[in-house]
């Protein structure tokens, strides 16, 4: 009778799994835009060792937004070890969607928006294209 009982069991636990495999592989994708195309991101951002980001990628403080990266994957890219700058509209009126690292250099530049690097925010996390 024992003999029964295990591999049903294991059918069950197997069953189990099955059911929540989707749940649990379920990923959230965020956006980072490259050159004016959006890329995927997903997961949970890992941390690395301050200062340690190799990847430059802009994140705005004021508003709500993708990040903004300098290397698309396969172009420059380290495998997404981002080295955070945080990006600061001085009139969040003035404040809209960017899309390119140039065009934050400009704004930065012409006194719209204030960069900061923050070290301490670098993170790994993956980017991979949309679609």
């Amino acid at each position: 009778m024992r003999l029964r009982l295990v591999p049903l069991a294991v059918l069950s636990a197997l069953l189990a799994l099955t059911v929540a495999a989707p749940v649990a592989g379920a990923r959230e994708f965020g956006t980072i835009y490259v050159d004016g195309a959006a890329y995927r991101t997903f997961g949970n951002p890992a941390r690395v060792d301050p200062g340690t980001g190799t990847d430059p990628i802009i994140a705005f403080t004021n508003f709500d937004q993708g990040g903004v990266a300098l290397h698309a994957p396969g172009d420059g890219s380290h495998g997404g070890r981002w080295a955070v700058t945080m990006a600061t509209w001085t009139d969040v009126a003035d404040a809209h969607l960017v899309t390119s690292y140039a065009e934050i250099l400009d704004l930065a530049e012409a006194g719209e928006i204030t960069l900061v690097r923050n070290p301490d925010a670098d993170f790994r996390c993956p980017i991979l294209p949309n679609g």
